[in-house]
């Protein structure tokens, strides 16, 4: 999916600045974005005058953003299996990536190694209850989530909090970004869900479902068609 990845809408790009911008990372500081896809963390890690590595598991990916970003290096790397040294970065982000890990705790874990100590680490994970179209978006996924196969959708739930603290973490502590993407009418809405993690649920779906899902989309009201979304950023810095 490299070619559409936040393509059809800007929404990782959206998120990428928001969490960047929260986390605050100063220049010059050695920064892991850990899960890079296009790279919607590492251009504004980049502009902040950090010191930049990308990492993603996709090769596709990973050519994208070194042709987008040449200020950073950028390598494919199994974020579960960092081919990086101990302490190698002050800073290690990762925007929705954890979630999908066959195992999330070795990705935490990695994280913890590979940075210095007193460097921080920051995930996506959780978030405020939605509204308008996001919520019956939401909503949509809640409800066709009963006809996918055993082991089918796109990641799963994660308790942060005791994540962290068992990878080594001290001070935990949960922030918000929050990104308003406007969408110009719902075919657009079902492009973008297929230009991302969402198509894995939507691929797992049984093809007669996955048609009934796409109408869904399709009718949803047309008076709210900017998707708001607030997700938790979950971090630790490593003793």
């Amino acid at each position: 999916m490299a070619a559409d990845y936040d393509q059809v809408a800007p929404f990782f790009a959206s998120y990428g600045a928001e969490i960047v911008r929260v986390v605050d990372p100063p220049a010059g500081c050695r920064f892991l974005d850990l899960g890079a896809g296009r790279g919607a963390l590492t251009g504004p890690a980049l502009a902040r005058g950090c010191v930049v590595t990308a990492v993603d598991a996709a090769p596709a990916m990973v050519k994208r953003v070194g042709a987008d970003f040449p200020g950073a290096a950028a390598y494919v790397m199994d974020a579960q299996a960092l081919a990086l040294a101990p302490g190698t970065f002050d800073v290690v982000v990762s925007s929705f990536v954890i979630h999908v890990l066959d195992d999330p705790a070795a990705g935490v874990a990695e994280a913890f190694r590979v940075l210095a100590p007193g460097g921080r680490f920051v995930m996506t994970a959780g978030g405020k209850l939605p509204a308008g179209l996001s919520a019956r978006l939401d909503a949509l996924f809640l409800e066709f989530s009963a006809y996918l196969p055993p082991g089918g959708s796109m990641g799963q739930p994660l308790d942060p909090a005791p994540m962290l603290a068992g990878a080594g973490f001290a001070a935990l502590r949960e922030e918000f970004a929050s990104v308003a993407v406007p969408f110009g009418d719902n075919e657009m809405l079902w492009r973008w869900a297929l230009s991302h993690g969402y198509r894995a649920f939507i691929d797992d779906l049984p093809e007669g479902r996955r048609a009934e899902f796409r109408e869904r989309v399709l009718a949803l009201p047309a008076d709210d068609r900017v998707l708001r979304r607030t997700t938790g950023l979950w971090s630790g810095v490593k003793p």
